[in-house]
């Protein structure tokens, strides 16, 4: 007998933050909040919450939890993945941790069919934090590696992006995620008729890979799980108002 899980999904990589809950193949409701700028802190629990009580279901009835592992926001993606582990350590459920690329790409996968679909997240300044997908039977395969990716004026478009080098044409390839738009602008002329489409990624959308992960008993150790970030924390300039750190000592 196939198993038909009831799984909640968390996405908090981005300035979107997101839940779902799903029974099998069935996605029971999801909710969303976007703002423009992050308010997973305030908002995470209260939407998990709704999404329980709208469908009467207790933490405790929930057989595994998933959540978006990075890469992303470094205060979203501490938010979502202790929020995770938190409720998975208090009542012994399974976790499962997916890349946000994957996660952003599924969402293109679920609108029609691309031969390739690179997923482009904002990494500040002229980088992104990107992927790239290809569809083998009813599933997304990564065709390279998640990594940092600084989009160079002179660089090639395959250079940037492999995975179209052996593509005749650009017309099915959609470049999706919230630094999409920046992507079409610096990448100018040298990605001629691909789809371009703003979105953030969402627990929904988590959907066919916690159920598959949750099937293959593909599970992280609750313990010891940590966001994978990519790049490190940086802090910002601390604030100064009287000018103490850059005064001298007389």
């Amino acid at each position: 007998m196939i198993a038909q899980p009831l799984i909640l999904a968390l996405e908090t990589s981005t300035l979107s933050c997101s839940v779902a809950l799903f029974r099998g193949e069935q996605l029971l409701g999801a909710r969303q909040i976007s703002e423009a700028q992050h308010v997973h802190g305030k908002e995470l629990l209260p939407l998990i919450d709704e999404v329980l009580r709208t469908h009467e279901v207790t933490p405790a009835e929930l057989q595994g939890i998933a959540v978006s592992a990075g890469p992303g926001s470094y205060t979203g993606l501490r938010i979502g993945v202790s929020t995770a582990k938190g409720i998975a350590h208090a009542h012994n459920l399974p976790l499962m941790a997916f890349d946000s690329l994957h996660v952003q790409a599924c969402a293109a996968a679920t609108e029609q069919k691309w031969t390739a679909i690179i997923a482009v997240m904002d990494a500040r300044r002229d980088e992104v934090y990107t992927s790239s997908f290809v569809p083998e039977a009813d599933r997304l395969i990564a065709a390279d590696a998640t990594r940092a990716l600084i989009l160079e004026s002179t660089a090639a478009a395959v250079d940037l992006f492999p995975v179209i080098k052996n593509l005749d044409r650009l017309d099915s390839v959609c470049v999706i995620g919230d630094a999409a738009a920046k992507a079409e602008r610096l990448l100018d002329t040298r990605m001629p008729n691909c789809t371009f489409t703003t979105d953030f990624p969402q627990a929904k959308h988590m959907h066919q890979l916690a159920l598959d992960a949750y099937r293959a008993r593909s599970f992280e150790d609750v313990a010891y799980f940590e966001p994978r970030y990519l790049k490190e924390f940086q802090a910002g300039t601390p604030r100064d108002p009287l000018g103490l750190r850059t005064s001298s000592v007389s």
